[in-house]
């Protein structure tokens, strides 16, 4: 008998893995904007009062809304290719949808707090690292698994490509936390992320 750490699962098992992940998914970006919902029916003033009030959870709230997407697009593209899992690919997939479910809390603590406050600031962006590092041990495991469908596995540097916007990331965190005056604007350099990972998979052929 197959030990369970290992056992490989059937297709309805993965299936229902993928719904129950699209479903959490769903629930936390409808959360992310469902303070603004509320904070629209107790502005009686009107849409110029609502804007004026709600501008920089607006931001926020389409900035969480863009990072949650982000994280189920790139879920989704590896879940069209993955074959099987076990126990370890449910356990870091629960710890995937954990990170999921925390954003719109570090979201609202994140617009509550005073501009520039450390802790809200360190909490938001500490949940999107560890939902983006987990998200590539995912991906690792179900490849070193043998569940990912047409993979080719890379070499040391081709393994290397997924990490660099999470080192970029790290990066941007740092410089979020040290100069406050900067705070969330330092996620802009994120839209350099793509521009690295090509640059190092081109070099990696």
């Amino acid at each position: 008998m197959t030990e369970p750490d290992t056992e490989v699962r059937s297709q309805q098992g993965l299936d229902r893995i993928v719904f129950f992940s699209d479903a959490v998914v769903a629930i936390a970006i409808t959360l992310v904007v469902l303070p603004l919902v509320d904070s629209a029916r107790d502005t009686p003033e009107g849409a110029g009062a609502f804007l004026r009030e709600n501008g920089f959870a607006l931001v926020a709230a389409g900035i969480s809304f863009a990072v949650i997407a982000g994280f189920w697009r790139d879920h989704h593209a590896l879940f069209t290719r993955v074959t099987g899992y076990d126990e370890v690919v449910v356990r870091l997939n629960l710890l995937w949808l954990a990170g999921i479910v925390l954003m719109p809390v570090a979201t609202v603590l994140e617009v509550a707090a005073p501009h520039g406050d450390p802790l809200s600031v360190g909490l938001y962006l500490g949940v999107i690292a560890v939902t983006m590092i987990v998200s590539r041990l995912l991906a690792a495991r179900v490849r070193a698994a043998g569940f990912l469908r047409g993979d080719l596995r890379p070499g040391v540097r081709g393994a290397a490509v997924p990490w660099v916007p999470v080192a970029l990331f790290l990066v941007v965190s740092a410089v979020a936390l040290l100069v406050p005056s900067v705070g969330l604007y330092a996620l802009l350099a994120m839209l350099f992320a793509p521009l690295l990972s090509r640059a190092l998979a081109g070099g990696a052929r």
